[in-house]
């Protein structure tokens, strides 16, 4: 088979970009709005195929700083992806979390934010490398492994401290749609985002650390990752998919049309997002979700196949 252009990043219908052993099946990235988004897909490619594959997720900024135009999320979700296409593939993983935590020091350095800011620029990464057989994560970025025989074994991502928030804040607006509130209002003015907020700005203290217990959490901010934080996922002889999805997703959707849908049901019944998937933030005016979104989907593909350039969409 010849070779064949990836699709476009926004296009979810596109055919799949083969390449040997492994093959892009879907990719997509959503912003939330009308903005560039801070998610990111990465697919970096040579002769034998893909090499390395992840989606990045880049922190919402919370520091209100102005970073030449971006966000800090944008930066540091662009700096993640620039990081992996420099690694070599003989590369730990350990090694690999400490390069990229470099990079991010350099970044803060290069904006003069403070080694210890907690609003730093941040991301969350899932990462796939097929040749050493193998997924790993820092973050909430959703993984899900297809096996041959149908089925699929789901590592949905999430941490504690989100999940406390969204339910203290569905909890206050449930409070004031029961005292006569509007919902509509309620969306554009986002009361429970500003109890919450608090903690959103704080809530960094608890990431890299391991001494904050159940709250802990990894994050890639240039602070040292501590190895609880790093998980990895094994590509077995059986599997022959991997799906990586950002945390805009509800979970890592077997395809993308699936994944697709079901968040257009959620955002339909709850644009609030305070029943069953609370969030942490509404939906905005004008806005399509309440986060921006990444996916990507890989499968395996006979060796005969070939693969197109390295792509960072």
């Amino acid at each position: 088979m010849g070779r064949s252009r990836l699709p476009a990043p926004d296009d979810l219908s596109a055919a799949a970009a083969l390449v040997a052993g492994w093959r892009v099946a879907e990719r997509a990235v959503r912003a939330k709005g009308a903005g560039p988004g801070e998610d990111r897909v990465v697919v970096l490619e040579d002769g034998g195929g893909v090499r390395c594959a992840a989606v990045i997720d880049g922190v919402t900024d919370k520091s209100g700083r102005d970073y030449g135009g971006a966000s800090g999320g944008a930066l540091a979700a662009d700096r993640v992806a620039q990081t992996l296409a420099t690694l070599p593939d003989d590369i730990t993983v350990a090694e690999a979390v400490a390069a990229v935590s470099a990079e991010l020091m350099e970044l803060r350095r290069k904006w003069s934010v403070a080694d210890d800011d907690l609003l730093a620029p941040a991301a969350v990464a899932a990462v796939v490398w097929p040749r050493r057989r193998l997924v790993w994560r820092v973050g909430d970025v959703h993984v899900a492994l297809g096996h041959r025989d149908g089925g699929w074994r789901r590592h949905p991502g999430g941490k504690l401290i989100d999940t406390v928030l969204a339910g203290a804040r569905a909890a206050y607006l449930h409070c004031l749609l029961l005292q006569g509130e509007h919902p509509e209002e309620l969306a554009a003015t986002d009361p429970g985002r500003a109890l919450i907020r608090p903690v959103l700005e704080r809530q960094a203290v608890l990431a890299n650390r391991d001494e904050a217990g159940p709250f802990g959490y990894g994050l890639l901010d240039g602070r040292p990752v501590p190895e609880r934080f790093v998980e990895t996922f094994v590509l077995a002889d059986e599997v022959d998919e991997v799906v990586l999805a950002s945390d805009g997703y509800l979970g890592p959707g077997q395809t993308l049309a699936g994944a697709e849908a079901e968040l257009r049901a959620s955002l339909r019944a709850d644009r609030l997002r305070i029943m069953e998937h609370a969030a942490t933030k509404a939906v905005a005016a004008g806005a399509g979700s309440f986060d921006d979104r990444a996916y990507l989907r890989l499968s395996r593909s006979s060796p005969r196949d070939r693969g197109s350039p390295s792509r960072i969409s």
